[in-house]
């Protein structure tokens, strides 16, 4: 299994340390701040076989090497003038029983591989957010490829990434919107490969036949002919159901608006958590806990990125920084 697999390091002699070389051109996968020298291990099989296929299906060679390291997550840098995609084994172990899928820990290789091939390590600048989507694009154009449903080529963003951008990284809404973007270009005709179906009758042919002499006329009184009429009952649909839940005031407390993101559909649960509704599912964005911070009650806790979302009065949304970013409007 890759949970497993993605885990395995080999032996001690394999280990290098890079050391302060690590702040170069570093694009990592949340944006997280990367303190200490970084210490490199070989991969593990299968996370090397699952890059191997990643390439595979783009048709090019690597222009990288893959390392197990000691990073939160994964990057892609340049250290010492050579590339590396670098992975922490037990991050992805988390991230894919967390998610329940192999495709979790895929999406995030294929993600730091994008960087690489589309040249964002070069400039030693590090992550910024269009390049953070271009990456995120292609991630979802190669899970496709490789057999992923949508749903899971977003199921690692969906789980951790913060609701709220940074300098360096987009909004989670925007890097699910991109790997939407990438997942529905890779089936060939911009398309999620529906079938068509022609709602026009077809039209018979007719093939003029060579005269003939005249045969007996035998009338035939015509006969109506009444047309079976089948109805068939509509079954409820996955958007129906989200939309049956989030509608009701059982299940909601407030709704949730984000200055950021005015168009998001975001509630309040009554169990405590912010959600964000988008492309027919529910996403956890924060959960409501006691307040850490003096003048504030409530917070909203991001445990992602750890920026949390302070709830002042009249249902004011303000940021770490003491900047209002929204409100919540209560049902």
């Amino acid at each position: 299994m890759v949970i497993a697999a993605l885990c395995c390091m080999a032996p001690a002699l394999a280990q290098r340390t890079f050391g302060s070389a690590k702040y170069t051109a570093m694009c990592s996968y949340y944006g997280e701040t990367i303190s200490g020298d970084i210490t490199a291990y070989e991969a593990g099989k299968t996370a090397d076989k699952v890059v191997k296929d990643i390439m595979s299906v783009i048709g090019l060679k690597s222009n990288f090497e893959l390392r197990a390291a000691n990073v939160p997550n994964a990057a892609a840098v340049i250290l010492k003038s050579k590339r590396y995609i670098l992975y922490n084994p037990g991050f992805m172990d988390k991230i894919n029983s967390a998610t329940g899928n192999k495709w979790a820990a895929v999406s995030i290789l294929a993600h730091e591989i994008g960087h690489h091939l589309n040249g964002h390590t070069l400039d030693n600048v590090g992550s910024r957010p269009q390049t953070e989507l271009e990456a995120d694009e292609f991630s979802g154009f190669v899970l496709r490829k490789m057999g992923a449903t949508l749903e899971e080529a977003q199921s690692a963003m969906a789980l951790i990434a913060s609701m709220k951008g940074s300098h360096s990284h987009p909004a989670k809404n925007d890097r699910l919107a991109y790997i939407a973007t990438g997942w529905r270009s890779a089936g060939g005709n911009g398309s999620d490969n529906a079938t068509i179906v022609s709602s026009s009758p077809s039209v018979p042919q007719v093939t003029k036949q060579p005269a003939q002499k005249p045969a007996e006329v035998v009338s035939l009184k015509p006969v109506a002919v009444k047309a079976a009429q089948t109805v068939v009952k509509r079954q409820p649909t996955k958007h129906d159901k989200i939309q049956e839940s989030i509608g009701s005031n059982k299940h909601i407390v407030s709704d949730a608006h984000f200055n950021a993101n005015p168009e998001g559909k975001y509630f309040l649960t009554a169990k405590g958590n912010l959600v964000q509704v988008a492309n027919d599912n529910v996403y956890l964005i924060a959960s409501l806990e006691r307040s850490d911070r003096p003048g504030y009650k409530l917070m909203l806790d991001d445990k992602a990125s750890q920026d949390n979302i302070y709830i002042g009065s009249g249902g004011a949304l303000v940021s770490a920084s003491g900047r209002k970013i929204g409100y919540l409007q209560t049902r």
